[in-house]
């Protein structure tokens, strides 16, 4: 889900992509959740698998560094920022206002510092 690596870690970008992939993972764990939460009392189980697999799928297919449709930077930073939001507003919704603002926020400064130092 994340960047591809062709360097090693290294200095403030390095710890961002490291944060970043454990961001992505936090939103495949929020979708489960928010899947949980609101799914029907017979399928709930089919949805905690479905809607992060679904999550991840959407991402492998658009988003990744090596996704199977390229599309423009500013297209994928707008469906990336979509599925944060996203499960953020569904936390937020099933009563776990602060893992979802947290979450979004840690989302949104990951994005400006990889900005930042995308040159490095």
């Amino acid at each position: 889900m994340s960047e591809e690596l062709s360097e090693p870690l290294h200095g403030v970008r390095g710890a961002a992509l490291i944060v970043r992939f454990l961001l992505e993972l936090a939103m495949l764990t929020g979708a489960a959740v928010v899947a949980w939460r609101l799914g029907p009392d017979g399928w709930r189980w089919a949805a905690v698998v479905v809607a992060p697999l679904a999550v991840a799928v959407f991402w492998g297919l658009f988003l990744a560094e090596k996704a199977r449709f390229v599309l423009a930077e500013s297209i994928r930073f707008v469906l990336e920022t979509a599925l944060f939001l996203g499960v953020g507003a569904g936390l937020i919704a099933v009563g776990l206002t602060w893992p979802g603002v947290i979450g979004v926020a840690l989302w949104a400064a990951d994005r400006i510092v990889l900005a930042v130092t995308k040159n490095e």
